[in-house]
């Protein structure tokens, strides 16, 4: 999968829909220091760094962070590191901001991963996520019960083979608990519609996507103390 990840950035829903709308939320970073979090194929360390923010991207999966090198080079400093457990960072004083770009639905407790960013953001830090949309995955999932955190797979094709893919399905309160519950303030949430751009390549789901959620993107902040 780390092969043919460039795919899915390319894919409209990326590309034309959720792509867009995370940028959008991104504060001023020239000159700032931001942690691109579950960074995957470096796409948003790529946009950060021709923005002229100093990055670190990390993420758990070793092949994709080699194919991040490939694209980044020497621009930014890459590592590995999974985002469910402690991050070797210093308090409140490493980074002025945090992206996470589709990474979380893979976690099954978002506290943890909240807790370690608000830690290591100096005072006033932001954070910038993107998630599958809570009603998307009840609705395509045939979910039971909305209020359960499960674990659902969805399919992704690979190298010319169907992959099951596990992450985790939850409703929006176990959206924006955890970000309160570890200190962050909620500044703006955005449920995004599709560019213009979506209709050209996939016109046979733009209208259903003008009317119907697919991501989540939030912007937090946290405190001046």
């Amino acid at each position: 999968m780390a092969q043919t990840y460039k795919t899915q950035e390319e894919d409209p829903y990326c590309a034309d829909l959720e792509f867009p709308a995370m940028t959008e939320l991104v504060p001023p970073i020239e000159g700032k220091r931001v942690l691109d979090a579950g960074c995957g194929h470096g796409r948003y360390a790529e946009w950060l760094i021709e923005r002229e923010a100093d990055v670190l991207a990390v993420d758990k999966n070793a092949e994709m962070l080699e194919q991040a090198r490939r694209r980044i080079g020497d621009r930014a400093k890459i590592r590995r590191a999974d985002i469910t457990e402690p991050l070797t960072f210093v308090d409140n004083s490493e980074f002025d901001g945090v992206i996470c770009g589709l990474s979380l639905h893979y976690v099954e407790d978002w506290r943890r991963p909240f807790r370690e960013f608000a830690r290591i953001l100096r005072p006033g830090g932001f954070l910038v996520f993107s998630a599958q949309h809570p009603v998307d995955e009840y609705v395509a999932f045939e979910a039971e019960n909305y209020f359960e955190i499960e674990q659902e797979r969805m399919t992704w094709s690979a190298s010319g083979e169907e992959i099951a893919v596990p992450f985790y399905r939850r409703p929006f309160s176990e959206v924006i608990n955890p970000l309160i519950e570890t200190g962050f303030q909620l500044d703006e949430l955005v449920e995004p519609k599709p560019k213009e751009s979506f209709k050209e390549k996939k016109p046979e789901s733009f209208e259903k996507r003008l009317k119907y959620p697919t991501f989540l993107c939030v912007r937090a902040s946290t405190s001046e103390r």
